[in-house]
């Protein structure tokens, strides 16, 4: 392994000052806007000669302006603590290499360890060449009335790159020189414009691969409740961060949930080891015992909670307290995270949930599509209602739960109850809302209970 580094920030700079002095233009007698070029004015001998033709007496050609470092110093006026190291924690989102674009979940976690960089302070000179005083006034006025007094620039897009930002002064100007070149009739005018820049120079940064731990369980009731200790001294608490160090994820490790009518209910689970705390499912928590442990954390309308579904994906819900019911947590659901719908019958919804024993199918049209609740002519010895027979006159019977569609003559089983153990997923299009099929019942795609390795909160 090398211990060679070289990041090139310093090029980076005065890359950067050379596009701050990039395309301005002068009007030229024709009344043509013509493009003045900026360049990089430092260069080798070898470069030098072929500019020049392998001739001394070549001139440049005018108006251009030229860039280059006149002066670096250490800036020790902005020098800080050379020992500190600062910490953050990010996560990727993960991508999938057979698609090739980034999914909704997350991908590997890291940990940055940025050291101080080191504080300079950079001049900066633009030679402006020019072969007349109109051009020379033009490009001037166009230059100087950005830098009142300065103007910011940026090395680099990397939002953790904490040197990435800093500021062009204007510092001097010296008006005209007209050394370059000599017996010429007519001197080529050079302008140069002198600016300031704090920079920094940063040395490597070390990055760390977040790849054990998965999810987090931590034991709410390891320390007094409502203590403000145990938020970060906990032990057997761990915590993890998403995106920044105040988005603190959570699972509480002795509850499970019950998710019913876009509430959330913290209910003891069965399995925790703890047989003290063992409780009833159906006794309940209030909600306030959990954030408390948490003390200013939970923002109600900007915490998430997220449940995992048995695709290993998750839905998100933003949260809030019932105003009237502190062991209800309400739910807004993030329409974009529930799963996708099954296809039955050549469609993904339904037009309704009817019971076939108070509903009358009129007027139907063709692939008109319902789950019904109970049974239509199942067990029945005698002649079934004339509003559920097909059109040739025959009965149609089929169990509660299923899905039945008509296709234009007679009524068919799409989806039949009896036999489908899968999960399935289909949305109601009268109402909006989707259900889940379990293999038993159905039931709204994210209601049921989670156990307590299938939810977390994000405060």
């Amino acid at each position: 392994m090398s211990d060679h580094f070289y990041d090139a920030q310093l090029k980076r700079y005065i890359t950067q000052f050379i596009r701050v002095m990039s395309n301005f233009s002068y009007k030229n007698a024709n009344g043509q806007l013509v493009q003045v070029p900026a360049r990089y004015g430092d260069m080798t001998r070898q470069v030098g000669q072929i500019l020049n033709k392998n001739s001394e007496n070549s001139v440049p050609a005018a108006p251009f302006i030229s860039c280059y470092i006149k002066d670096l110093q250490f800036d020790r006026p902005r020098m800080q603590d050379p020992t500190f190291v600062s910490k953050v924690q990010i996560r990727d989102r993960a991508y999938d290499d057979n698609t090739g674009q980034y999914t909704h979940t997350q991908g590997a976690g890291y940990t940055v360890e940025r050291i101080m960089p080191s504080p300079y302070l950079v001049t900066f000179n633009a030679d402006i060449w020019s072969s007349n005083s109109d051009q020379k006034f033009q490009l001037w006025e166009q230059i100087s009335v950005l830098f009142n007094p300065g103007l910011e620039f940026q090395t680099t897009d990397n939002y953790i790159d904490w040197t990435s930002l800093s500021v062009l002064m204007l510092d001097n100007m010296i008006w005209s020189s007209r050394q370059i070149p000599q017996g010429l009739e007519q001197d080529i005018d050079i302008l140069t414009m002198s600016f300031k820049a704090p920079i920094w120079i940063t040395p490597p940064a070390k990055v760390k691969q977040l790849g054990i731990i998965t999810k987090i369980i931590a034991n709410i009731h390891a320390v007094p409740q409502g203590s403000i200790q145990q938020d970060y001294s906990d032990p057997d608490a761990i915590y993890e961060f998403l995106g920044s160090p105040s988005r603190i994820i959570i699972t509480p490790g002795n509850f499970d949930l019950l998710v019913l009518d876009n509430t959330a209910t913290l209910i003891h689970s069965q399995s925790f080891q703890d047989q003290s705390l063992v409780k009833q499912p159906e006794q309940t928590t209030n909600w306030n015992k959990v954030l408390d442990l948490y003390p200013g954390q939970f923002r109600a309308g900007l915490s998430q909670l997220r449940l995992l579904k048995p695709n290993g994906l998750e839905i998100v819900a933003y949260i809030s307290i019932s105003p009237t019911d502190d062991t209800k947590m309400l739910l807004n659901i993030d329409p974009e995270t529930i799963p996708s719908n099954s296809t039955i019958g050549g469609r993904t919804t339904i037009d309704a949930i009817i019971n076939p024993q108070t509903f009358n199918p009129q007027s139907v049209t063709i692939n008109t599509t319902y789950l019904i609740l109970e049974s239509i002519n199942r067990d029945i010895d005698y002649r079934g209602p004339d509003a559920w027979k097909n059109q040739d006159g025959t009965d149609f019977s089929a169990s509660a739960n299923d899905i039945i569609q008509w296709d234009g003559s007679a009524w068919n089983i799409v989806f039949d109850s009896t036999t489908v153990t899968d999960i399935v997923y289909i949305t109601n299009a009268y109402t909006g809302i989707q259900y889940k099929w379990d293999g038993e019942q159905w039931m709204k795609s994210f209601e049921g209970v989670y156990s307590r390795m299938d939810w977390r909160l994000i405060l």
